[in-house]
């Protein structure tokens, strides 16, 4: 990926996109009158141009003309001694014909100057001027911050202890001293965390909580996770008017990856939809108090050691109904026929979704209906694909491991759980997959819930192998 210093005439920058995660971003308009701006011009892919497009959430990508951008000469800054440009034996890039110039623009409904709910975050700021020192130079920098509009005294310096910088902030004496020469950046104004929350009394939480850690082999499941953002968001509608709260549910046997088809839902919509997601263990009442417990302890400091469980729901759920930013409650495997421990946990409003994971099906649930989405086995093509992913190309090569892959596939009733151990097996004992099926076949359990009888034996029978120990600690787990 190449890239070169540049010049964009007649656009103006300032901080004018105010994000679903809570916060404003600098975003640019064009401008007949504005005057020029600095940045960095990068030549990518055509093919990389959609993965942008998902990420740049809010902003549309338009095409600028090439008369309102003038390359800079590598080198010709004005740079301060001791300044470390990056690249700094480029050669002037050369724009061919059929290239064109993008940039990401912000759609209207997100513009909007920052506020006490949307604050200018320090570390946002830190991010794109340390881009700046290591472009151009410290005049770069200067040059962005001076030609940047919108500065607001609503400024959080948001950054890890935040009043000792120089443990975490790259380059903060030059960065601050840049914001307190320009009167513009109410550099004055900005505010360490607790002082914000006094001032402009925000009580919100925000981030991600306790969600389990992505599953780099997840597969499939494309059309499911589209189901479940269409069917909360479509709902939303509907109960922005009643003043409830969305609710889905996943049900489905154990082992067909209910929990982890909502884990990547997780991730792929915070923050770009949801500026806070909640993961709550539901087995019961007791396991959802203690995380809601854990919850405010970790977010707000609060002393939850003082404060009976009741309390501590009761303020979460009032922070949650309070919330100005869309957010995300997972009750995770809920073992409640009747559903009614969501009564005591959530909220009667607010901008929220709860997802509910359970191998519970209930024709008769009466509080959620028909909001409920029965998950299914893997397709075939799914099956096959985490299994040469999972598995590892050297043991899914050729086409009879490939036959043989379709057919351990359909052994196991397409089960993601089975499909998983038996390619975890077949990676950690170096074993193909038409070698595992003879294996699997003569283990005598084939098809329905034993199908993870079968693939877990075998899986058994290595660890045994390889450690008695470990075997021996596992026998005896089996016992409490």
């Amino acid at each position: 990926m190449s890239t070169h210093g540049a010049v964009f005439a007649r656009i103006r920058v300032g901080w004018t996109f105010r994000s679903n995660t809570g916060f404003t971003a600098l975003g640019i308009q064009r401008d007949e009158n504005a005057t020029n701006i600095n940045g960095v011009l990068f030549r990518i892919k055509h093919e990389m141009m959609n993965g942008f497009d998902r990420r740049e959430v809010g902003y549309d990508r338009v095409e600028i003309n090439r008369d309102c951008l003038e390359l800079i000469p590598p080198n010709s800054s004005d740079k301060s001694e001791g300044d470390v440009v990056a690249d700094s034996h480029q050669v002037l890039l050369d724009i061919q014909p059929g290239e064109k110039i993008w940039v990401y623009v912000p759609q209207d409904s997100f513009c909007a100057e920052a506020n006490e709910d949307h604050p200018i975050l320090q570390s946002y700021v830190d991010t794109v001027l340390q881009g700046c020192l290591a472009w151009g130079g410290t005049q770069m920098a200067a040059d962005l911050v001076a030609s940047t509009s919108n500065w607001s005294p609503y400024f959080l310096n948001d950054t890890p202890s935040s009043r000792r910088p120089w443990l975490f902030r790259k380059e903060y004496e030059t960065i601050d001293r840049i914001l307190r020469q320009n009167p513009a950046t109410h550099y004055a104004d900005r505010r360490h965390p607790e002082e914000f929350a006094t001032a402009y009394l925000i009580k919100m939480m925000r981030g991600s909580w306790s969600v389990p850690r992505r599953n780099s082999m997840f597969t499939g499941r494309d059309s499911e996770l589209k189901q479940i953002h269409a069917a909360l968001t479509s709902q939303s509608v509907h109960q922005a008017i009643s003043g409830g709260i969305t609710k889905l549910e996943i049900a489905g046997m154990g082992g067909v990856g209910k929990s982890q088809i909502v884990i990547e839902y997780c991730y792929r919509y915070f923050p770009s939809y949801y500026g806070l997601v909640i993961w709550l263990g539901a087995q019961s009442a007791e396991s959802i108090a203690a995380g809601y417990r854990q919850l405010m302890a970790d977010t707000t400091g609060m002393d939850v050691n003082e404060k009976d469980t009741d309390e501590v729901v009761a303020e979460v759920k009032a922070r949650l109904f309070r919330s100005k930013i869309p957010w995300l409650l997972v009750f995770d495997n809920l073992e409640d026929k009747d559903h009614s421990l969501l009564e005591k946990f959530v909220p009667n409003g607010g901008k929220g979704h709860v997802l509910v994971t359970t191998r519970l099906l209930n024709a008769d649930n009466v509080n959620f209906g028909d909001q409920t989405m029965i998950l299914g086995c893997f397709n075939p093509t799914e099956s096959v694909e985490l299994l040469c992913r999972a598995a590892g190309k050297q043991n899914i090569s050729s086409e009879d491991q490939l036959s043989a892959a379709n057919e351990l596939a359909e052994c196991v009733g397409h089960l993601p759980l089975a499909v998983g151990i038996a390619a975890a097996y077949m990676k950690r004992c170096d074993v193909d997959c038409v070698e595992y099926l003879v294996r699997y076949k003569n283990s005598g359990i084939q098809l329905g819930h034993e199908a993870v009888s079968s693939s877990l034996s075998l899986s058994l029978e290595a660890i045994k192998a390889e450690s008695p120990v470990a075997w021996e600690a596992l026998r005896l787990l089996c016992w409490l």
